[in-house]
């Protein structure tokens, strides 16, 4: 018998990073001689060698109006299964079906769950995680976290695993599977090196990203040095955001350049494409609050580039289990409490927690008030990553009007220092601090290994019927009193 067909299922295929995993994931699948199929709403733009199968039905719901059934959604998967491979068993792949951008798309896989088939659910986001707008489309869902023998749960990183198992799912059920590192551009380098510094920040511009902290950064840099994000947001909701970034671009003159591809080039008479901004950078940044994985932590190392930023437990603890250290990481940026003034960030605590507490259904208690007030303190210092972004601009118009720059500082551990010497230090750096020798745990190689592990555990399971997680148990699990993030909302 041979070996049975992957049904790659996802959304969509647009520039971004699942799409860049599922693209990974069905050539290492190519390479491997094992049949599949990609199914999404639409073709990616441009030329692709995929082998896709449209099923309109798997767009968003917000972009379609009132969204297909659960069961009218599997009719039409299977049929576009059928149009790829005339017969054969098939192995489901879901990517993020719970997060709440389609609830047919989430019943679906509770129906296939409930058939028997062999499936495995790779978790990149959660809607019960910083995405109150999308959790009440999967609120009442009795059938989202589904687990069985012939039910693979992969997870991209340890913490998001914890939280599901803290939640009643059965370890024997999961799979750590985190994503591949694959250059995002080849470039050449260039032949002399810039005289100034120019960083990179190769992300779409979206809220968790924490744009104002670059302009935070550009204000203490040394003279002539650039910040450069590479994409806007396609999702209307984070445009107004990003809007009031380059607005305050133009206000301050800092120099922080914002949807960079495709618009202006890094340099006179050069191209403006990615590619290009890759090979005249000099360095790469995060500022993100949250991510699934962390590929913009290790991409850097592929492609020749040092990194620094902010760092992010949640998924560097992964990588440090392998020895890796991604670059100059700070963990805090600390700035005067007096600077934003603590009733002023209590009652935008109050009104933000409130809301969105309300969108996942809680009521906000002291508990969850006190506690996130007082995780946001640190000695007389906030973070300033922890800002709702007119705050954070109110500290930047403070820093330009003259308050003292050796007042923000750079946390690392318990240490501090002033966050323009650290800087000036991480501007000195001219090469990764990883080996790519150190990043074999992230090849493609190794992931197929991973793949085909996964594959084989689902398709070798003897079914059983699936039984539920309480839904209830894993949103609390992801709302600790503590935990509450004003970029997360």
């Amino acid at each position: 018998m041979g070996h049975p067909t992957v049904a790659l299922v996802h959304y969509h295929l647009r520039r971004g990073g699942v799409s860049r995993v599922i693209e990974t994931a069905s050539t290492c699948l190519t390479k491997a001689g094992i049949p599949h199929v990609i199914l999404c709403a639409a073709p990616p733009e441009g030329r692709h060698k995929l082998p896709i199968q449209i099923v309109e039905e798997l767009g968003y719901d917000s972009e379609r109006g009132a969204g297909a059934s659960g069961i009218r959604i599997v009719r039409a998967m299977r049929k576009a299964v059928r149009n790829a491979f005339a017969s054969g068993r098939v192995i489901w792949h879901f990517h993020n079906h719970s997060i709440g951008k389609n609830r047919g798309f989430s019943d679906a896989a509770g129906i296939l769950a409930e058939s028997g088939e062999p499936m495995v659910l790779q978790y990149h986001d959660f809607a019960e995680d910083g995405r109150p707008a999308a959790y009440p489309a999967i609120a009442n869902s009795e059938t989202l976290y589904p687990y069985a023998p012939q039910i693979v749960h992969a997870f991209i990183n340890s913490r998001d695993r914890q939280h599901l198992l803290k939640a009643g799912l059965p370890e024997k059920h999961t799979i750590l599977h985190p994503n591949a590192i694959t250059p995002p551009a080849r470039v050449k380098p260039l032949p002399r090196a810039p005289r100034k510094p120019l960083v990179l920040y190769p992300v779409r511009g979206i809220r968790r990203k924490n744009l104002g902290e670059l302009f935070l950064l550009a204000a203490l840099a040394p003279k002539g040095t650039r910040f450069a994000v590479s994409l806007k947001p396609e999702n209307k909701p984070w445009k107004p955001v990003h809007d009031e970034w380059v607005a305050f671009a133009s206000d301050t003159g800092l120099p922080v350049l914002l949807d960079v591809v495709g618009r202006v080039a890094p340099a006179p008479k050069k191209q403006r494409t990615f590619a290009s901004w890759v090979r005249h950078s000099t360095h790469f940044i995060t500022t993100s609050v949250a991510e699934g994985f962390g590929l913009g932590f290790l991409e850097p190392a592929v492609i020749g580039k040092p990194l620094f930023g902010r760092n992010l437990p949640m998924v560097t603890g992964d990588f440090a289990d392998h020895g890796i250290h991604p670059g100059r990481l700070y963990d805090r940026l600390l700035v005067p409490e007096s600077w934003v003034g603590l009733e002023t960030l209590r009652q935008n605590l109050v009104r933000t927690m409130q809301t969105t507490l309300e969108s996942y259904g809680h009521e906000m208690s002291n508990q969850h008030l006190d506690r996130s007030f007082s995780a946001m303190r640190n000695k007389g210092h906030l973070d300033f990553g922890n800002l709702p972004e007119n705050l954070q601009r109110q500290v930047i118009h403070r820093l330009l009007a003259g308050s003292e720059q050796s007042e923000v500082l750079a946390q690392t551990g318990d240490a501090t220092q002033a966050l323009s010497q650290w800087l000036a230090e991480s501007l000195d750096q001219k090469n990764p601090s990883v080996s790519p020798e150190q990043l074999g745990p992230y090849t493609p190689k190794a992931y197929l290994k991973r793949l085909k592990e996964l594959y084989d555990q689902a398709s070798n399971a003897s079914p059983e019927a699936p039984a539920y997680l309480t839904q209830r148990k894993v949103l609390c699990e992801f709302l600790k009193p503590g935990s509450f993030h004003f970029l997360r909302t």
